[in-house]
């Protein structure tokens, strides 16, 4: 009798023990959180051709969707229905996927899941409320208590098609994926992937008959393995000049010589690797004499969560633009983008000048939802919550009309303490003064 006694106390003290320990790695009155060995292990945030999303309905208006893929490095199965997922590491509880099925939410021993950023939840289980910014943000994964983080990655800008993963699965190694791996393994050898060429300049930005014109571009490649650069230029219907560009700093560029003025010139640049893999630009141009629209980006919202819905009553991010001057202005044909490096993200169809031309002393919303299937004033960008750039270029695709740089973290930065359901804005309209605002303004003054 007395052995059992004892055994018993044995196992209280055990056990007390225990539990002190946990305690101990948490603090006075914290629970002890384990923790899955999950891993944001591979994504795509720019997705034109690349990978067809599973649209179970079959109703999808586009089917290339942004993606992410968690990967399970544990020895059991984990079932991520309840856990959340964000865009936005200060928002861990952004989205939480549903617990509905968990056939399709479980995640075997060393498999991956597929996580579809497309807005479009009735789609089913793996698609979630957010779409993911091609100008960088973050991708966090959080318990189902939506305050323990159990992986995070914060990116920068992506390519179109290529997506960017752990090398090997689960690892600190990144790198980009010319041939993405969705619901599989990113180990193997690395595929050679085509040249990036991004931050196409033109200057002087002042273009006269006097003046020599520079194209600009940086052009990278992930193997470096560039062997050549080449601008073709011309007039329209005769875009046939071709000259290398040269190295100078980090950009390569090259000197066209001058033209006479009123001359509309076109032209596209072709980039070259080792393994015969090219990047070719949209034909963009330039105008000798031209003179842009003085047009601001007014106001903007990166996380709406309920303070202004579009027409399909989707609270989406949106984008402001005024017009201060005495004449009409049609944006169609202009470029929006969410990252200066890449000036023509997305072009404003020309097709409908009635919604797309501001009146003088004008504003115009644009949604910044990734789902232009929507409508003209849907743009296929994205915005992040946390900071990022937002540009407006002319027709031509290098005239840069107003852009901004926001962050919502830093002291003294546009944006700073931008918020869910906050805007930011000029106050007054087209000023170079930046508020943030608790009643948003969309469409309308913010003096």
């Amino acid at each position: 009798m007395k052995l059992v006694k004892l055994t018993a106390l044995a196992v209280m003290v055990t056990a007390l023990f225990w539990a002190c320990n946990l305690d101990d790695t948490n603090g006075p009155g914290e629970e002890k959180v384990n923790t899955p060995k999950l891993f944001i292990n591979e994504f795509m945030a720019s997705n034109d051709a690349a990978t067809v999303d599973p649209d179970e309905d079959g109703n999808d208006g586009d089917p290339y969707e942004d993606w992410f893929e968690i990967y399970n490095a544990d020895s059991v199965a984990v079932d991520v229905g309840g856990m959340y997922v964000t865009d936005d590491l200060g928002r861990l509880d952004n989205y939480q996927i549903p617990t509905t099925n968990s056939a399709k939410t479980t995640i075997q021993p060393g498999g991956f899941l597929v996580i579809w950023a497309d807005k479009e939840m009735q789609q089913g289980v793996t698609h979630v409320d957010f779409a993911l910014s091609g100008g960088g943000e973050a991708i966090g994964l959080a318990m189902s208590d939506g305050r323990t983080v159990i992986d995070s990655y914060t990116y920068g800008p992506q390519q179109t098609d290529v997506s960017f993963g752990r090398s090997p699965d689960g690892s600190d190694n990144w790198k980009t994926m010319g041939s993405p791996t969705p619901g599989a393994s990113n180990s193997g050898a690395p595929a050679n992937t085509a040249p990036e060429i991004k931050n196409i300049s033109v200057s002087p930005d002042t273009l006269t008959a006097s003046t020599a014109v520079i194209v600009s571009a940086e052009i990278t490649d992930a193997e470096d393995n560039l062997t050549s650069a080449t601008i073709t230029y011309g007039p329209q219907g005769a875009v046939t000049g071709s000259m290398a560009m040269t190295l100078a700093g980090t950009k390569y560029q090259a000197d066209l010589g001058t033209f006479a003025d009123g001359s509309e010139i076109y032209f596209f640049i072709t980039a070259v690797d080792d393994g015969a893999k090219s990047t070719v630009t949209d034909t963009l141009s330039f105008e000798v004499g031209y003179i842009a629209p003085v047009l601001y980006i007014n106001e903007f919202m990166a996380s709406n969560d309920a303070a202004n819905a579009d027409e399909f009553g989707e609270f989406e991010d949106w984008i402001e633009i005024y017009n201060p001057g005495i004449e009409a202005v049609d944006i169609g044909g202009m470029y929006i983008t969410d990252g200066l490096d890449d000036l023509t993200a997305w072009q404003i169809p020309d097709r409908a000048p009635d919604s797309t031309t501001i009146q003088p002393g004008g504003y115009l919303l644009l949604y910044a939802d990734k789902q232009p299937e929507q409508g003209i004033l849907h743009v296929n960008v994205k915005l992040s919550g946390s900071g990022e750039q937002i540009g407006l270029t002319a027709p031509n695709g290098t005239t840069v009309i107003d852009s901004l740089t926001y962050d919502a973290g830093t002291v003294g930065a546009i944006g700073y303490g931008l918020d869910t359901d906050k805007s930011c804005a000029r106050q007054p309209d087209g000023s170079a003064n930046w508020q943030v605002d608790d009643t948003p303004t969309p469409g309308a003054g913010n003096n």
